[in-house]
């Protein structure tokens, strides 16, 4: 090895070297986390984000990976309202596991972007994100910082008339085609937190597919 060493400084820079070891690091480090048992979507995923009776998971456009007009493709998945009514309890969003709030405020408008966003860090290499949520009944729930339980209501699609925020797609479930939750699941190192730009929360972040666990916690899909 001791013979290698001149060859390897003299083809490459210290700066060079030193950042080959580091990835070299960090991909041990990651092969040690998967070794000793990464937590699962399970249990960033325990209990359904929406209540069940009033919600459906989208499939189509709605889907997670489906195509998008600008080349580009859904990074998570649709959950959609199925009825209309003036009670906003049917249209609560609950934190899916206890977490600590990242994320709590616009991005965008009522029109365009993730609308009232909330992302929770679940402090095991997790984070979920709440998007298209009711600004004014979601304002104020919950905020960064914060810490939620299990279940927890963080947020509402709608409480009509106020409808879900953000670039919602129009064909959804009419007439309820304006009331709908964009739910991501992505990995990334905890402790991560924004009051602008989500952009600093997923640098090098893994985007998940919580498709199966949310049908496992018994969605029904149209």
């Amino acid at each position: 090895m001791r013979t290698f060493l001149p060859i390897i400084s003299t083809l490459f820079s210290r700066k060079q070297i030193l950042r080959c070891a580091a990835g070299l690091l960090a991909v041990c480090s990651s092969a040690a986390v998967l070794a000793a048992g990464l937590p699962s979507i399970d249990s960033a995923i325990s209990v359904p984000p929406t209540p069940l009776g009033s919600t459906l998971l989208r499939g189509g456009p709605g889907a997670f990976g489906a195509g998008r007009e600008n080349g580009k493709k859904h990074t998570g998945v649709d959950i959609v309202a199925n009825q209309s009514s003036a009670n906003k309890e049917l249209y609560r969003v609950m934190a899916v596991s206890d977490a600590i709030v990242a994320y709590a405020r616009m991005n965008g408008s009522d029109e365009t972007g993730f609308g009232y966003t909330i992302i929770l860090d679940h402090a095991n290499g997790f984070y979920t994100q709440y998007s298209h949520l009711a600004q004014v009944a979601s304002s104020g729930i919950v905020k960064k910082g914060d810490a939620v339980r299990k279940g927890q209501t963080i947020g509402y699609l709608a409480n009509p008339p106020e409808l879900s925020s953000g670039n919602v797609r129009a064909e959804v479930v009419k007439p309820y085609d304006k009331i709908q939750l964009h739910f991501e699941c992505f990995s990334a190192p905890s402790g991560r937190s924004s009051t602008g730009a989500i952009a600093p929360i997923k640098k090098d972040y893994r985007l998940l597919d919580p498709t199966k666990r949310l049908t496992e916690l018994r969605y029904k899909s149209f």
